[in-house]
């Protein structure tokens, strides 16, 4: 079994997206799926901090990104190697047209809450897939 499961959020500041993917790892990490998921700092990864780095290699990872700059997946790839998964949270819209985010960052409107619930789920569902098997 998985020690833990790091969900690493993109660091889109300004961008509804990028604080859509903050919140979704919030929310998973504090109410989804708490005990088996810690939150990882992205610019720590950057830079390459040992600790950092290597608690990462030893358990799984999520990647979430705001954007199809990909800054989260691609900074994990060039520091620790391809996550365990990666998400995008712009594909939650895709698939529910009806609920375009509000610009807003903060607070997030109420379509942007929609979308971060769901994205959210989508997130738990693979931490239960990594660490034991779920379906």
């Amino acid at each position: 079994m998985t020690k833990k499961v790091y969900i690493i959020p993109c660091s889109g500041i300004g961008k509804v997206y990028g604080s859509i993917c903050r919140q979704a790892a919030y929310r998973v990490g504090n109410d989804l799926k708490p005990g088996v998921t810690a939150i990882e700092c992205l610019p720590l990864i950057v830079k390459g901090k040992k600790e950092v780095v290597d608690e990462l290699k030893k358990n799984k990872v999520i990647t979430l990104d705001g954007c199809t700059a990909l800054c989260a997946y691609y900074d994990v790839v060039n520091v620790i190697g391809e996550p365990d998964a990666q998400f995008l949270s712009t594909s939650v819209v895709q698939k529910n047209r009806d609920l375009k985010p509000e610009p807003t960052i903060y607070p997030l409107g109420e379509n942007a809450k929609e979308v971060m619930e769901i994205f959210a789920k989508e997130i738990a569902e693979k931490v239960g897939e990594l660490v034991d098997g779920e379906k």
